[in-house]
């Protein structure tokens, strides 16, 4: 069972993305030595989109965004400086949001578990307004959701009208995240536009307080539920600056991983204490944010995890490989 499905009440989970999965497969390959199958949710219903848009959503989900990142200035640019804020929208801005991913995990002896998510774009409409203290309710609506996998596609149709608000400060950090979902959306609808969600959060841009100019640097570091590296850290430069618009480039790190990785075994029995001889967590990319946008208008980011661990008892390495992309583009 992927653990980001959502419970049998068909509800997203108020939980946050993390790398729950990543211990989940290694517990899985190292004790039952079994390849694991993805849950694909309910059956597709043929519902229209303007059908979907039209029902009633069921009560917001909140979904805890974790402690609010630390953010450190570590270059203010040249030219002229200004303080970077989040404001409310003029217009409301259509984005297609694309994501993919893919994990493997191997073990000597063992089936190698692979989790596949093939292409899948999420396009949302959506604003910017006031909240209270001059934060901002970035709300979006899911217009369409498609997979190139067309099983997923056909169960993703049910997600037409499902809302997800962002409540962020005017430096652009996360407070709070909601779901509201069509009361028909399949389960795999739900986590789809769960999983992307947390996603786009992760991808807002928290500016430093003090003006800044192209050029400018500085890290944001944020805790992960990630049980050999909990943090991510990410340096960000100002590359331009056109009024509203900024251009940011972006590169990730996993600083100080742990020595050890404690993996709890699925069937209830003792838990295997790992070795980490590898851990590297990478990522790069470039975004395009429109400080009236709720969410970035155009820009790519790309991420990756390599690890290998050791079963001390045994000798066994098992290797974990990760990748995933995401994509935004204005349409419409």
């Amino acid at each position: 069972m992927n653990p980001r499905t959502p419970s049998a009440s068909g509800r997203p989970r108020p939980v946050r993305s993390g790398r729950r999965l990543l211990v989940a497969a290694l517990a899985t390959a190292l004790v039952a030595s079994t390849a694991a199958c993805a849950d694909e949710g309910d059956a597709a219903v043929d519902d229209t989109v303007a059908a979907q848009e039209g029902q009633a959503l069921e009560p917001a989900v909140e979904v805890d965004p974790g402690p609010a990142p630390t953010v450190e200035l570590l270059d203010e640019g040249s030219g002229e400086l200004r303080v970077m804020a989040y404001a409310p929208s003029r217009d409301a801005v259509t984005v297609a949001v694309t994501r993919s991913a893919s994990a493997r995990t191997t073990v000597p002896g063992a089936e190698t578990r692979v989790d596949e998510t093939p292409e899948q774009t999420l396009t949302v409409e959506g604003l910017s307004e006031p909240d209270v203290d001059g934060a901002q309710r970035a709300t979006v609506t899911a217009r369409e959701f498609t997979s190139v996998d067309e099983l997923r596609s056909a169960q993703f149709a049910t997600a037409p009208g499902f809302a997800v608000t962002w409540t962020r400060s005017a430096d652009g950090i996360v407070r709070g995240l909601s779901l509201e979902a069509p009361a028909t959306a399949t389960d795999a609808a739900r986590a789809g536009v769960e999983i992307t969600a947390n996603s786009v959060s992760d991808a807002t841009v928290a500016w430093p307080t003090e003006a800044i100019g192209v050029g400018a640097r500085w890290t944001v570091t944020r805790s992960v539920e990630d049980a050999v590296a909990p943090e991510r850290a990410v340096t960000y430069e100002l590359t331009a600056l056109d009024g509203d618009v900024a251009t940011v480039s972006m590169e990730l790190a996993a600083p100080d991983a742990a020595a050890t990785l404690d993996a709890p075994a699925p069937d209830g029995g003792p838990g295997v204490t790992l070795e980490v001889e590898a851990y590297e967590v990478t990522g790069s990319g470039e975004l395009t944010v429109d400080l009236r946008a709720p969410l970035p208008v155009d820009g790519t980011t790309e991420s990756s995890t390599r690890a290998v661990y050791v079963d001390p008892g045994s000798g066994r390495r098992t290797t974990y490989v990760e990748d995933s992309v995401l994509e935004f583009r204005t349409a419409g």
